[in-house]
């Protein structure tokens, strides 16, 4: 077994458990919201003027239906409470990678073994990314085992002020995998935020702070962006633009889904030359 295997199957052992939770949780947290589907489907199709107001509460753009078996998922869950549960989980698996262990004092005994920083770096983002993919497989799973429970299963056909009638499609696997590679794509953009300032400074609450700033100060730059009309070329350095724009679920995957995934090189690069060269802190 080559060494930073090793490190990498070690990490993610140490956080078989949390892995767990975390993984049910954020899964549960999807089911649950699902569960209400039928009743606010009800209350919206009574009172059209209702899913106006969900659009404009939830910041959503023009064209969803909160009433709609995957307008709702969007609305309701995979716009907000999915992306933000799994940035947390990101931001944490970031922080913990370098900065965790170094400011325990861990990463300096791991380094004394025949296994070089680089080794470590890698293995460390690895484990980070690992551990994404398995709470969002998971929630993936339970979503879509779930959602005939909930009639998301059904297609809706609705009838507008005018006597048209507009039917619109069950949820499929299809959207579910999309919206959840989605957020699990600004997870990974989050945390490799978190695991390049951990591997730069080696401090836990500089790095928890730079990066859960990063994803807060994104959101509300976005959002007060949109309501004011304010700084808006200052948005395309937020993940909600591209992510709560293109919608992508309800959309389907545009080429968008790449700037994320770009980001967590560049940081993975950057922390990478830095980590190399810098002492430890002690």
């Amino acid at each position: 077994m080559s060494r930073a295997l090793h490190v990498y199957l070690r990490w993610l052992r140490d956080r078989r458990r949390s892995t767990i939770v975390w993984s049910l949780s954020i899964a549960a947290v999807t089911v649950v919201t699902a569960a209400f589907y039928p009743s606010l489907r009800d209350a919206m199709s009574a009172d059209p003027s209702s899913s106006a107001a969900m659009q404009s509460m939830l910041g959503l753009g023009e064209g969803i239906d909160p009433s709609s078996p995957v307008g709702f998922l969007w609305s309701l869950n995979y716009s907000n409470q999915l992306p933000w549960l799994l940035m947390a989980l990101g931001i944490a698996l970031g922080t913990a990678a370098i900065a965790g262990d170094e400011g325990e004092g861990t990463l300096e005994y791991l380094l004394s073994k025949p296994v070089t920083r680089t080794e470590v770096l890698l293995a460390r983002f690895a484990g980070m990314i690992t551990i994404l993919v398995i709470a969002s497989i998971v929630n993936l799973v339970a979503i879509w085992v779930t959602a005939p429970l909930f009639e998301l299963g059904d297609a809706v056909t609705t009838t507008a002020a005018d006597g048209s009638t507009v039917t619109q499609p069950a949820v499929t696997f299809g959207a579910l995998f999309i919206g959840g590679l989605a957020a699990m794509a600004v997870a990974i953009g989050s945390g490799a935020v978190a695991f390049f300032v951990g591997a730069a400074t080696g401090r836990r609450g500089i790095t928890m702070g730079i990066a859960t700033s990063y994803a807060v100060a994104g959101y509300v730059l976005y959002t007060l962006s949109n309501v004011t009309g304010d700084m808006e070329f200052l948005t395309w350095l937020s993940p909600w633009r591209w992510f709560i724009d293109d919608a992508m679920m309800v959309n389907g995957l545009t080429w968008d889904i790449l700037w994320p995934f770009a980001l967590a090189a560049v940081s993975l690069v950057a922390g990478w030359l830095v980590f190399v060269r810098r002492d430890l802190q002690k």
